[in-house]
């Protein structure tokens, strides 16, 4: 197996000009103006650059947009099948056969609550007499 080095070892002298070349190509510039110019491009790039955390806002706001239309699209129908379902619910129930007798489910206009609730309890029906109000008084 070959072995690759870039320092060179006292044997090898071949890899001491190459390893001064790299650190010639790799070795940072030796005048101030260099770094001067750097300076002044990184400060200029700097003052562009708006710091506010607003500024990145900016990009989502189109599909910000786009995802709460979709939103609202979707809340719309889930509302509207909702609707749509309490009125199916309530003409069926309607429409349907009532699982009570209907002189049960309505009373006399004329009765009292205490009348009401007696009858009730007892299980009796409005006609009988025995469950009448002026017996329930005796």
């Amino acid at each position: 197996m070959t072995e690759f080095r870039l320092i060179s070892n006292d044997e090898d002298d071949g890899d001491e000009s190459v390893v001064r070349g790299l650190r010639s190509l790799y070795a940072a510039p030796a005048g101030d103006a260099y770094w001067n110019e750097l300076e002044a491009r990184i400060m200029a790039r700097v003052a562009d650059v708006e710091l506010g955390w607003w500024t990145e806002l900016d990009r989502w706001v189109r599909p910000a947009l786009a995802a709460a239309a979709v939103l609202l699209l979707a809340a719309g129908a889930a509302m509207f099948r909702a609707h749509q379902a309490e009125n199916e619910i309530a003409v069926d129930s309607m429409l349907s056969a009532p699982s009570v007798p209907v002189s049960t489910a309505i009373r006399p206009a004329l009765e009292s609550d205490r009348d009401a609730r007696i009858r009730y309890l007892f299980g009796c029906s409005p006609q009988e007499p025995s469950c009448s109000a002026q017996n329930s008084k005796r």
